[in-house]
């Protein structure tokens, strides 16, 4: 049991035991006989009537409330009969030795058995209500604890009885959140992502993150760190980042940094629907959130517009070649195929040089395709997209290296007449795909 449940039973049985006095010390004024002396004759005479109709009738709620007003009205209270008190007996011994949710429900029957044997046994009403919310039948409670607060007469503190619905309250959310919890690990869908973070809103102290999530966003923490040099530390950190949540749905902040990795990936739908969940734990960064959706949307589709374009090219390249299928000169002496060094470095993203023939570009036609290789070239960069025209090349060298600006390059080289050189341009463009500039490269045949 957690200290939340042991709190919880302390406090109603602390409760129990108030209502539980206060019914002996009422019960006993009701039965002083100075004060029944000055009772209406005919209201009582009304009331046993009601009564025996009640016992008769018991599910007409109607009655039931004519009885209550009627006893309320009456001063000194009508007593409570013997069987009522009888019944209040059993139930309370029941309620002290009670340890199963069913044991505490039979004792709360057995308080709603006295209450209506004596519809105006107010303490029979809350001593039910405490039963039934101990038992964890909190709608049973809060039924209870209505017929309490109409059968109270007046001047009596009801204070007791509110704190006991607070707890109530809270007791039954809890218990939703842990329902809601279950459900979400078994299938994490958004309508259960959203259901467990209404919940936790709704709650005055939000549930504790568990060790699980915290070692798991630790680990996503430090992964992250690397995400935008190596695409396999940003995929890692997801893994771990989605691993904390899964333990710990409603952690704002987790969904706030898993989207910003995803991002780095070129992530784009997965990253806004994260931050839409941040959105719903931290409306108070709305705009600024709205702000970073609007951005990926539009990232999202520009991506999309731009792999079409790819897509359009490559095919297009893909016919030149199936009509050209030769991509050598008829001299075979000015074939494109060899290794190659660049002859100046504008940037490192060309590595090498004629000093350095382990780390030359190695150009190879295999059948129609046609291959760029370089021992050197760091792990972040890869080259893609060869495509030979006759004594034409074009490439593009893609990757995400924190230490460059720019995300890719795309080169076009040609063959000088001797077949000794490849010169051309390259073309730089940002992460994001934008133009950075370009310049001329120039490479040597080993």
């Amino acid at each position: 049991m957690n200290k939340r449940s042991i709190r919880f039973s302390l406090m109603l049985f602390s409760l129990f035991c108030i209502l539980a006095v206060a019914g002996t010390a009422q019960t006993a004024k009701h039965t002083s006989p100075a004060r029944q002396t000055a009772a209406s004759a005919e209201a009582r005479n009304q009331l046993a009537a009601y009564v025996a109709d009640f016992q008769r009738h018991p599910e007409d709620s109607a009655l039931r409330q004519k009885i209550v007003e009627l006893a309320k009205s009456i001063n000194p209270a009508p007593p409570v009969s013997a069987l009522a008190r009888d019944s209040f007996t059993q139930a309370t011994a029941r309620l002290r030795t009670a340890s199963t949710a069913e044991d505490f429900k039979a004792a709360g029957r057995l308080f709603e058995r006295a209450a209506m044997q004596a519809p105006w046994y107010a303490e029979a009403d809350a001593n039910a209500a405490t039963a039934f919310a101990r038992g964890g039948d909190f709608e049973g409670a809060r039924s209870n604890l209505d017929l309490y607060q109409e059968a109270l007469r007046p001047g009596v503190d009801a204070n007791a009885a509110e704190q006991l619905r607070r707890e109530i309250d809270s007791q039954q959310a809890a218990q939703q959140f842990q329902a809601a919890l279950r459900q979400f690990a078994a299938h994490p869908s958004y309508a259960a992502h959203v259901q467990i973070i209404q919940l936790v809103q709704a709650m005055k102290t939000p549930p504790e993150i568990p060790e699980e999530a915290r070692g798991h966003y630790v680990m996503a923490s430090v992964l992250a760190g690397s995400a935008e040099d190596n695409p396999t530390y940003a995929k890692r950190a997801i893994d771990e980042y989605n691993a904390a949540l899964l333990a710990a749905p409603w952690w704002g902040e987790v969904y706030k940094k898993l989207a910003k990795v995803e991002t780095t990936l070129g992530q784009f739908d997965e990253a806004i629907a994260n931050l839409s969940y941040y959105l719903l734990i931290q409306p108070s960064d709305a705009r600024k959130t709205q702000d970073e959706i609007y951005r990926l949307k539009a990232l999202g589709q520009k991506a999309v517009d731009d792999n079409a374009q790819r897509q359009a090219e490559d095919q297009q390249r893909e016919i030149q070649i199936q009509q050209k299928p030769s991509a050598t000169v008829a001299d075979s002496s000015l074939t494109i195929e060899g290794r190659w060094y660049p002859i100046t470095e504008t940037s490192s993203y060309f590595v090498g040089g004629q000093s350095n023939p382990e780390c030359d570009y190695e150009i190879k036609q295999n059948g129609r395709r046609w291959t760029i290789a370089n021992s050197c070239a760091h792990h972040a960069w890869t080259i893609e997209d060869v495509d030979v025209q006759a004594r034409n090349i074009s490439f593009r060298i893609l990757g995400r290296d924190a230490a460059f600006p720019f995300g890719e390059v795309t080169v076009t080289l040609s063959l000088s007449n001797d077949g000794q050189e490849l010169a051309g341009q390259a073309n730089l463009y940002d992460k994001t795909f934008n133009t950075v500039g370009s310049h001329p490269a120039r490479w040597a045949r080993r």
